[in-house]
């Protein structure tokens, strides 16, 4: 009867950190062990949050309760281990998708999840910040039957909502649409995506081969990450097929640098490269109350002033790549966010206070 009640206890305290990390917009949940405590932390608005606190004796029953909804390995504590749960408001049929990543640490596991967008509105082109002129060029490069697409960014910065929302606009019944992911983030009808799991053999290159083998006519790659998958993916873009994908460089101008030091001649870059985006994440203003506290916390953002975060892009098309062009770098993008109301100036410099 004890242990009924332990489980008990342990299955309402997970559900609750799962509301209230919905309840505030978090993005990410941290359950870690302290010396004494379990902490719990959120992500809201790019920003970690403390969100409550339980005696330490029920980490370990906690973490055994997130490891068997993710089906994880509950004897393993002493390797990493990735998984995936769904959560939701209502406890007997939860319906969003969390990605879920548990490590060994000095005081026992902890987890990470990362709750997932849940409705496919959130991934439309026009909805991720870019502005007019850039995404007009965005458009024009993934109306396009071949090619490269390229976004580029740190961790976080929201490139695989990016890509997903490009896929989100391509996705029709007469295109076959293909994707390689590690690991699949956001599951979306009429795509065929395929999880990267090199214990089983299948990395980047072998999928990526057994795909162009597929008919596809739109292959996401998750990330070009060495010298195979970029031959690759420049292979499978001069032979006729679109190619998303992302790659780690400080700005867009960046990704020409970054192709040749994988080993792509200049010719292959400009015969195939159709648009190059870089972007970072900055927190909105809250549209009931501004970016200045009130003495009185409004509904809305609870006091913080803002609600959301909104991607400032730079994006560069083959003109601007090739023909020197003018494009809006990332800062003068951000500038006319600013003027708009929707950002404020510290959110700006905290992201990109280097940038000029």
């Amino acid at each position: 009867m004890s242990d009924l009640l332990h489980d008990s206890h342990i299955i309402r305290t997970w559900h609750d950190i799962a509301v209230n990390a919905l309840n505030n917009r978090a993005t990410d949940v941290h359950i870690e062990a302290r010396s004494q405590e379990t902490i719990v932390r959120a992500r809201v608005d790019g920003r970690l949050t403390l969100q409550n606190q339980y005696p330490i004796d029920l980490h370990e029953r906690l973490i055994t309760r997130i490891k068997i909804l993710a089906r994880l390995d509950i004897a393993e504590k002493r390797l990493p281990q990735d998984g995936r749960l769904v959560i939701g408001y209502d406890f007997s049929h939860p319906n969003i998708d969390c990605r879920v990543s548990i490590i060994p640490t000095l005081h026992g596991e902890k987890a990470v999840i990362r709750i997932l967008p849940s409705r496919l509105e959130e991934l439309a082109l026009d909805q991720i910040g870019l502005l007019p002129e850039q995404l007009e060029i965005m458009q024009e490069a993934i109306a396009q039957t071949n090619g490269l697409i390229l976004v580029t960014g740190p961790t976080g910065s929201g490139k695989t909502r990016t890509l997903y929302s490009c896929l989100s606009a391509l996705n029709q019944v007469q295109r076959n649409i293909c994707s390689v992911e590690d690991p699949i983030e956001i599951r979306l009808p009429g795509v065929n995506q395929v999880a990267y799991h090199p214990k089983a053999g299948l990395d980047f290159p072998i999928i990526i081969r057994a795909l162009l083998r597929q008919d596809p006519d739109v292959i996401m790659i998750g990330e070009i990450r060495d010298a195979a998958s970029a031959q690759l993916a420049i292979q499978a873009a001069q032979t006729g097929h679109l190619v998303l994908s992302t790659l780690h460089t400080r700005n867009a101008i960046g990704a020409l640098a970054r192709l040749k030091s994988l080993g792509i001649d200049q010719e292959s870059i400009e015969s195939c490269l159709r648009c190059v985006s870089s972007q970072r994440l900055i927190r909105k203003c809250c549209k009931q109350c501004g970016s200045t506290p009130r003495k009185t916390p409004c509904n809305l953002c609870k006091g913080s002033g803002y609600f959301g975060r909104i991607g400032v892009h730079e994006v560069l098309g083959s003109k601007q790549l090739f023909k020197s062009t003018e494009a809006l770098d990332i800062y003068s993008a951000g500038m006319q966010l600013l003027k708009s109301g929707l950002i404020d100036q510290m959110s700006l410099d905290s992201e990109l206070g280097t940038w000029h």
